[in-house]
């Protein structure tokens, strides 16, 4: 078996459908089902289990895609070590944060980033999924937790805060409704924070991004936590409570073989200046648009 062979049996697996295998190949579905099939033949074992729903790997296929992710995170981190190596700050960057925080402060302040190092290829992601470093799902990662990956590096940008803000003209009652996260997300403290701020209210709407929520509640459809530094700036909101304030630290978190590549330093170079050049609104300490 090679490389090639099995990421085509890593992504089935992964995906759960040749459809969607392929399109993270960016390749056809038949393509993918044609080498998976090829493989089963030449080592005359039935990697998956064809199910009604999906694809499910057999046992030898279990077999077959833990020693693909070895392969895959060997390859990667080859492939990191040698861009680690490179002085041009040049070359490919992916980040991953929220989409509020992309769209409001930092896709303004690329101008200067890209003018300083033209050669940089930016690539901005955004969604609350918690994404691989090791599969390079990102480069960077905003996180306001610190990485307990052993794989992962983390830099401290600083702190960052959040609190609970409605529409500018809304004029909502003790227990107003709430604005919340996907339900697979609450395990990262939304309801521990619902309970503590909000314990007779119920949660109205969800978003799966910060963009939806902020959107929600500028309809003044209810309530919802939002970054400071993003709904502080904004005139169209306003805090609910600004007693509430929920602080937190901003991390930005990259692979370990990457973290010293001077492209991944220029872009945290980045972020760290326009974190202290709003220090105010990320901390939650300006709380009027004027500011």
């Amino acid at each position: 078996m090679n490389w090639d062979d099995l990421k085509y049996v890593l992504a089935v697996a992964r995906e759960g459908t040749l459809a969607a295998a392929g399109r993270s190949l960016q390749v056809d579905p038949t393509t993918v089902g044609r080498r998976v099939l090829a493989l089963e033949s030449q080592l005359a074992t039935r990697l998956f289990d064809r199910l009604t729903d999906g694809y499910r790997p057999t046992a030898a296929g279990e077999i077959a895609v833990a020693q693909a992710e070895q392969m895959e995170e060997m390859a990667l981190s080859a492939e990191g070590r040698i861009q680690g190596h490179d002085t041009r700050v040049e070359g490919p960057v992916r980040l991953t944060a929220l989409d509020a925080m992309i769209d409001a402060l930092i896709v303004p302040n690329l101008p200067r980033l890209l003018a300083k190092h033209p050669g940089l290829e930016l690539t901005l992601a955004s969604g609350f999924d918690v994404l691989r470093l090791s599969r390079r799902d990102a480069d960077i990662a905003l996180r306001v937790m610190q990485p307990t990956e052993p794989d992962a590096v983390g830099i401290r940008i600083g702190p960052t805060a959040m609190s609970l803000y409605c529409a500018a003209e809304s004029d909502f009652g003790p227990a107003p409704p709430v604005i919340g996260l996907p339900r697979e997300r609450e395990a990262l403290g939304f309801m521990q924070l619902l309970a503590r701020h909000l314990p007779e209210s119920r949660v109205a709407l969800r978003g799966n991004t910060e963009g939806h929520l902020i959107a929600a509640v500028r309809a003044g459809l209810g309530v919802g936590f939002i970054d400071c530094v993003v709904a502080d700036a904004d005139p169209r909101l306003r805090r609910w409570r600004p007693d509430i304030v929920e602080r937190s630290t901003l991390w930005a978190v990259t692979h370990i073989d990457i973290h010293r590549a001077p492209r991944v330093r220029a872009v945290i170079d980045f972020l760290t200046e326009l974190h202290n050049e709003k220090a105010d609104l990320f901390d939650g300490r300006c709380p009027f648009p004027s500011c």
